[in-house]
């Protein structure tokens, strides 16, 4: 083999090698980036995108920047199923909890089959949400709680935000274990939820725990228990489901793309995400907004959606919802 042959293989091997999908991620992003919000315009998520994403576009090459595209409503499967069916080139990514890719899949609710046709590129930050009762409330405790409604069965009634999501499918296994009958009572938003319960109309909520910080410091709303497994620092003493014997949920909010996008693409993502949330100035922001910054790569993104994958699952087959 001659000199010039050989040198004509080894160029043509590290083309292989580098690949079309390199060239295309080294000159990536050539044009402003997508990025579908699960949530109206100033809405508690919407709000947490808009703080995260000029901290993202710093540390993305060539002078990156995002378009925001709120598509808000239907459990967030509306905007899942916008990020679905984008195109795999990077240009579109989506914000999502873990409703529309572990929960509505199951129910036939989707276009797509499940968290399996997307890329997960990075967890955002994670979530507390707890029972709430009115700061006047009889129920000095959980435990006191399920001991009345055990005795008067539909009486009580819990405020939750919409059905089969992150809130009601915890709190209908809970009613399951615990052999209770809770009265569930479903509003549009957790501010709808705390409204009812500050005027009385229910005698319990399921809220995020953000939502509920000055209402706790004066008084007129009081968390007794934690339905997630996480635990914010400012309510530590305060119980969770897993303390008591019950199942928890999990909530935690991420970046997926559509399936196919380029590996380097998905790559310069979430390594420019987990540096803006270490950029001191994002954290200071969402401290205050008292978020729970959890930056997960991929694979460990990937191996917590299969894990509750499977408990939603088992959940909605232990309550009859799946033969």
């Amino acid at each position: 083999m001659s000199r010039a042959t050989a040198a004509g293989l080894a160029f043509a091997s590290l083309a292989l090698a580098t690949g079309p999908s390199t060239a295309i991620a080294q000159g990536y992003p050539e044009k402003p980036i997508t990025w579908i919000v699960p949530d109206g315009a100033g809405g508690g998520l919407d709000s947490i995108v808009r703080t995260i994403y000029p901290y993202v576009e710093k540390n993305l090459p060539n002078d990156a920047t995002f378009v925001l595209k709120n598509l808000p409503g239907a459990t967030q499967t509306i905007a899942v199923s916008a990020v679905h069916a984008a195109e795999p080139d990077g240009y579109t990514i989506g914000q999502a909890s873990v409703a529309p890719l572990t929960i509505m899949p199951h129910l036939g609710k989707t276009s797509y089959a499940g968290y399996e046709d997307f890329e997960l590129i990075a967890n955002v930050f994670d979530a507390a949400h707890y029972f709430v009762v009115p700061g006047d409330s009889p129920f000095e405790s959980f435990e006191d709680l399920l001991a009345f409604a055990e005795e008067n069965p539909g009486k009580v009634k819990v405020g939750v935000d919409g059905v089969f999501n992150v809130q009601h499918l915890p709190l209908l296994n809970l009613e399951n274990t615990a052999g209770v009958d809770l009265n569930e009572v479903t509003y549009k938003s957790s501010a709808e939820t705390k409204k009812a319960l500050l005027g009385g109309e229910i005698e319990a909520g399921i809220m995020p725990s953000h939502i509920i910080i000055s209402e706790y410091e004066s008084g007129t709303l009081r968390p007794i228990v934690d339905v997630m497994e996480v635990k914010p620092d400012y309510f530590a003493d305060i119980p969770s489901l897993k303390d008591l014997g019950y199942t928890p949920s999990q909530l935690f909010v991420g970046v997926i793309a559509p399936k196919g996008t380029p590996q380097e693409i998905q790559d310069t993502l979430s390594g420019a995400i987990e540096a803006a949330l270490k950029d001191p100035e994002l954290i200071e922001a969402l401290s205050k907004r008292k978020v729970m910054i959890n930056y997960n790569d991929a694979e460990t993104y990937k191996g917590r959606m299969q894990d509750l994958d499977v408990v939603n699952k088992e959940i909605l087959t232990k309550l009859g919802v799946l033969k």
